[in-house]
C-alpha cells in the first residue's frame, strides 16, 4: 500500500515516533511517503531510511512571529493542495496525518479523493497549546489564543469524524475521543514505547559516561515548557542536598522556559548542583541514562499530560533505571503496574524531594530498575506495540 504521512510543522528527520512507525510499515511491505516542513539546507525531496520525504517550505522562517502567524492562520490550510498533488502523482492509497494542525486539510483531501485517512493524535494538542501560551516568550500571542484554540477545537471534531481510524498514545485518551463522536472500534491505541533494538544499538560515549561518577545524578531528558514541571524539580534540590550533598540535577534538553529556569537556579544558589546541557542528539541519550542514578519525569497534571504517554519513561525502564514520576494517570498506571519507580505529588517540592531521597537506597534502586527492564522486555516495547498499527493497515 502507498501511504502518505503528513507531519505538522516539524522537519524530518528527526521525529522518533514517526520514524518508528515508518520503519515498521516499510518492514511490513508498505511504501511510505512523508510530507513535512522544509528546514534550512534540506532538499525539496529525498529518501531517508526508505521514506520518500516531500518537503514544503514555510515562509518567513527567520522571523518566528510572522512564520507562526502565517502557519497557523494560512499555510496549514494550503497544505491541502500539496496533499492532492502528491496523492495523484504517487497513487496514494491511504493518508496518515500526524497531530492536529494538518488534520482538517488531510481528512478533506481524503474525502475528495475517496482515500481512507488515519488521524494519529500524538497528544491532546489544544490542551498542550493552551498551556504553551503561559510561557513568557509566547505571551505576546495571547490576543490570538482564543481564536486559534477555537478554530483547532472545531477542526479536531470534524477531523475525528471524517477519519477512518484515530490513533491515541494512551488508554486515558480514549474517553475524550469518544466524546468527539468517534466510535470505540475506530480508536486504536499505539503507545509511545521505544524500539528496543534500535535504542540499544547506539554506541555509549565512554568519556561522558564517567563525567559525574562521584555524583548522585537525577536525570531529566526532554523539552523545557510550562507543563513539564521543571520548576518543581529545581525547587526540590535544596531539600535533596541536605540529605544527599552529592546530588546533581542534570537537565538534558532545551525549550521556551530555559531562561526562567536558569534564573530560578541562580536565585536558589544551585549553580554548582544543577547542570543544563542544552539540546543533545538522540544517539547520546542512552549514555545520559546509563550515567544517571534515577530518572525523573516531573510533569504537572493538565488535560494534555493526563492523556499522553512520554516515550522517555520506556527508555529509562529499558536501561534498568528507577523512575520518579508525578501522580498523573498514564505514568502512574505504568509505574504501579511494573513496580519500576516511585510516585510523588505533582507540583509538590517536598514530596518530590522525599521521593528522591528514598531512592538513595541502592537495593531499592536496583530492584525497581530490574522490574522496569523486565516490563519493557515483556510488554512495553515497540515490537509489541506496533502490532496494533500493522493490524490497522492489514
Amino acid at each position: 500500500m502507498n501511504i502518505l504521512m503528513v507531519l505538522s510543522t516539524k522537519v524530518f528527520p528527526p521525529d522518533g515516533r514517526v520514524e518508528r512507525e515508518a520503519r515498521s510499515l516499510i518492514g511490513d511491505g508498505h511504501r511510505i511517503f512523508l510530507m513535512a516542513r522544509r528546514g534550512p539546507g534540506q532538499p525539496a525531496e529525498e529518501t531517508v531510511d526508505g521514506v520518500h520525504v516531500i518537503r514544503v517550505p514555510l515562509p518567513f522562517q527567520r522571523r518566528k512571529a510572522i512564520a507562526d502567524f502565517i502557519y497557523f492562520f494560512f499555510q496549514r490550510y494550503f497544505i491541502f493542495f500539496h496533499i492532492l498533488r502528491t496523492c495523484r502523482k504517487h497513487r496514494i492509497q491511504a493518508l496518515h496525518v500526524h497531530d492536529l494542525c494538518y488534520a482538517l486539510a488531510t481528512t478533506l483531501a481524503g474525502k475528495l479523493l475517496r482515500v481512507p485517512v488515519v488521524f494519529d493524535m500524538h497528544e491532546h494538542y489544544t490542551a498542550m497549546l493552551k498551556m504553551s501560551f503561559k510561557a513568557k516568550v509566547y505571551r505576546k500571542f495571547k490576543p490570538f489564543a482564543f481564536i486559534l484554540l477555537s478554530l483547532l477545537r472545531i477542526e479536531e471534531r470534524i477531523a475525528c469524524r471524517w477519519a477512518r481510524k484515530v490513533i491515541v498514545v494512551a488508554d486515558e485518551h480514549i474517553g475524550r475521543i469518544e466524546g468527539l463522536g468517534v466510535a470505540r472500534d475506530n480508536i486504536v491505541v499505539v503507545t509511545n514505547t521505544e524500539d528496543v533494538d534500535y535504542f540499544r544499538a547506539f554506541e555509549i560515549d565512554e568519556s561522558l559516561l564517567h563525567k559525574w561518577d562521584e555524583d548522585f545524578v537525577i536525570l531529566y531528558v526532554g523539552g523545557f515548557s510550562p507543563h513539564r514541571g521543571l520548576e518543581t524539580a529545581i525547587g526540590a534540590m535544596p531539600v535533596v542536598l541536605e540529605k544527599l550533598p552529592n546530588a546533581r540535577l542534570l537537565l538534558v534538553g532545551d525549550g521556551v522556559i530555559r531562561r526562567e529556569l536558569e534564573q530560578l537556579v541562580r536565585e536558589l544558589g544551585l549553580a554548582e548542583r544543577v547542570t543544563f546541557t542544552g539540546h543533545e542528539p538522540f544517539r547520546i541519550i542512552p549514555t545520559y541514562i546509563r550515567l544517571s542514578s534515577v530518572c525523573l519525569i516531573p510533569h504537572i497534571s493538565t488535560p494534555h499530560i493526563e492523556t499522553t504517554m512520554p516515550n522517555k519513561i520506556f527508555q529509562f525502564m529499558m536501561l534498568g533505571k528507577p523512575v520518579v514520576v508525578s501522580n498523573t494517570r498514564p505514568m502512574m498506571r505504568i509505574v504501579n503496574g511494573a513496580d519500576c519507580g516511585l510516585i510523588f505529588k505533582e507540583r509538590d517540592v517536598q514530596s518530590l524531594a522525599e521521593t528522591i531521597i528514598a531512592l538513595a537506597d541502592d537495593n531499592l534502586r536496583q530492584r525497581l530498575g530490574e522490574n522496569g527492564k523486565r516490563a519493557v522486555e515483556d510488554r512495553y516495547n515497540w515490537q509489541e506495540t506496533v502490532k496494533a498499527l500493522l493490524n490497522l493497515y492489514q
